[in-house]
């Protein structure tokens, strides 16, 4: 959260608003958000109780079609079963086909059957027209004025599914009107084949139910509240029927948005219809299974919110716009004392630093005024007390520039003796007198802190040459990794660690002194090992040598500040570690990062 603050006052801070505009984004963020977030969660709140009414409201009416449903299959489903076992109906259109096929098709069997089947549904008028159909070829219409092509229907997936589930009977879905003799845009059809036990009584195979296609829309006025679409699909999710031809597909294809339905008793859910975001709601019948559904456009369902949104943003607008008004008035009172306070900076700016300014406004800005020209008081004697120091610190950094030695004098210097010494024929002179010379020039620090590994070793060859005159009693040998000599460290760290060793471990030691100074990689870090044969040290005075002490030695470095140096330059996990025991020996690691160039500079060793 913090860190958000920081942000949005950065934010400020860079573009330079204005107290007014600072003030009224302040009201915007505090009041106008949370007042436009209260809006849209009552918004999302009422759609979400909308759509939960209109879901509630539409099961209760798809729950009332179920029981319709139920009925109507249920009474077709039984006058089929009860027909297909009236063997004297059955006999009787035997005996009516072979009737038929005379001069005269409208016999008074032809008739009889015909009463025989009306008299099984007296209850509906949806009745086309029932045909049989019989083993080994040949049919009849119960309606004489239909036609209809017998090869056609025999060979149609209906028929065969009749024939697979004999003594079933069978309801399809919507279909296309096939009969040219009836005006009926689409038909319903039920089928049941004879069962076998019958066969020896009737050469009936297949009995055909047709129904008109408003078969079940009268199922649909009690829905006459609801708008949208409603379908009814059967267990094989073909459609039975609908209140809207747009849905009618002819079996046994299914609409793709309908799939969900086949998953669940009932539920809700949205689908893509035809490229419209649409609500979908259905429900199981009890008895018969088949599925009743309900189809809305998405847009239509939430139109009721349109006026609520409109509602809403004029009551947020207008808070917003009143806020905006009252925050510019008390901006305006703020704002004008510190433009008064600001002019007055820019003329202390161009050099009137006492002026006749006097604060006024709000308390909190009136303080701020007086505060300010107390401050400039102070500025003017502060100012006054610095010029004082400036002249005396001036005084002194003179007298201390005059004190000092020059390096390039005592360099040139050194080089004169060197050049006399080889002049002279005296080669030990002139040796030590080259080595002190590249020493001192180390020392002098030129071209930044860090220089090669192999520049290090070079001082330390050339600091063993000069303490070889002074401590001749010991020998060193060298263990150095090719692979470090082009990495980078700092200047003249291991040559305090080997003074240390020389004069205070090799020098006490009776009989020959060793050194061993060995450098190396591992894991990512340099390690320079330097160990002695001397007399070693107990744990005070390893403390003591870790301790802050005054600088010693040729360099001026103690153990203690090369430690501090390396642990300031490179972060804690780097430093010394020494390990040592009395009459026995020291050995110290230096451990160091690897450095493989120096960024934006180059390498100046001398």
């Amino acid at each position: 959260m913090d860190h958000g603050l920081s942000r949005f006052r950065h934010f400020f801070a860079m573009n330079k608003l204005s107290i007014t505009t600072v003030m009224q984004c302040s009201f915007i963020t505090i009041v106008g958000l949370p007042l436009l977030l209260a809006g849209l969660l009552s918004y999302q709140n009422y759609k979400t109780i909308l759509i939960d009414q209109s879901t509630q409201r539409t099961l209760q009416t798809l729950r009332q079609v179920s029981v319709g449903i139920d009925r109507e299959a249920n009474q077709i489903i039984n006058t089929a079963e009860h027909m297909y076992r009236d063997l004297d109906l059955l006999v009787a259109a035997d005996r009516a086909r072979s009737l038929a096929e005379g001069d005269d098709p409208d016999t008074v069997q032809t008739r009889l059957v015909r009463d025989m089947v009306q008299s099984y549904f007296h209850y509906t008028s949806d009745l086309i027209s029932v045909i049989f159909f019989y083993r080994g070829g040949g049919s009849f219409s119960t309606n004489p004025e239909i036609s209809y092509d017998e090869r056609e229907l025999r060979s149609s997936i209906w028929y065969n599914m009749s024939l697979a589930y004999e003594g079933k009977i069978q309801l399809f879905g919507v279909q296309s009107n096939y009969l040219p003799d009836v005006k009926d845009k689409y038909l319903n059809t039920a089928a049941v084949a004879i069962p076998e036990d019958m066969w020896g009584q009737t050469d009936v195979e297949v009995m055909y139910f047709i129904y008109r296609g408003t078969l079940f829309q009268h199922l649909f006025d009690s829905a006459s509240r609801e708008s949208g679409a409603f379908i009814i699909l059967d267990t094989d999710s073909r459609v039975i029927a609908a209140n809207r031809d747009f849905y009618i597909q002819s079996w046994p294809d299914q609409p793709p948005y309908l799939y969900r339905t086949s998953l669940s008793e009932s539920g809700e859910y949205t689908a893509n219809v035809d490229g419209s975001k649409s609500f979908i709601t259905f429900f199981t019948a009890p008895e018969t299974r088949f599925k009743v559904i309900h189809m809305i456009p998405y847009s239509v369902l939430t139109a009721p919110l349109k006026k609520v949104f409109l509602i809403t943003f004029v009551i947020v607008a207008s808070i917003m716009v009143l806020f905006l008004i009252v925050s510019w008035f008390f901006a305006r009172t703020i704002s004008k004392p510190i433009k008064d306070l600001v002019k007055e900076m820019i003329n202390v700016r161009k050099g009137q630093l006492l002026s006749e300014f006097e604060p006024t406004g709000p308390m909190e800005v009136f303080l701020l005024g007086v505060r300010y020209k107390t401050m400039l008081r102070e500025m003017d004697q502060l100012m006054k007390e610095k010029e004082e120091q400036e002249r005396a610190k001036s005084m002194a950094e003179l007298s201390a520039l005059q004190s000092q030695i020059n390096p390039h004098f005592l360099l040139n210097t050194l080089n004169a003796i060197k050049l006399m010494a080889a002049i002279s024929n005296v080669p030990n002179i002139r040796d030590m007198t080259d080595a002190l010379v590249r020493l001192l020039s180390s020392t002098f620090n030129r071209g930044g802190p860090l220089h090669r590994v192999k520049d290090e070793i070079e001082y330390l060859n050339k600091y063993f040459y000069i303490m070889s005159f002074r401590y001749g009693n010991y020998e060193v040998f060298w263990d150095i990794d090719s692979r470090i000599e082009d990495k980078y460290m700092l200047k003249l760290l291991i040559q305090p660690i080997v003074e240390n060793a020389i004069v205070h471990g090799l020098q006490r030691k009776d009989g020959q002194g060793v050194l061993r100074v060995s450098g190396t990689l591992q894991d990512g870090q340099l390690l320079f090992v330097i160990e002695d044969n001397g007399v070693g040290m107990n744990p005070e005075e390893i403390g003591e040598l870790l301790a802050p002490a005054k600088p010693y030695g040729f360099s001026g470095m103690g153990i203690h500040n090369v430690h501090q140096r390396i642990r300031l330059h490179y972060g804690e996990s780097y430093g010394l570690e020494i390990f040592s025991r009395e009459d026995e020996g020291t050995r110290v690691v230096v451990r160091l990062p690897q450095i493989d160039e120096i960024a934006g500079e180059e390498d100046r060793s001398p």
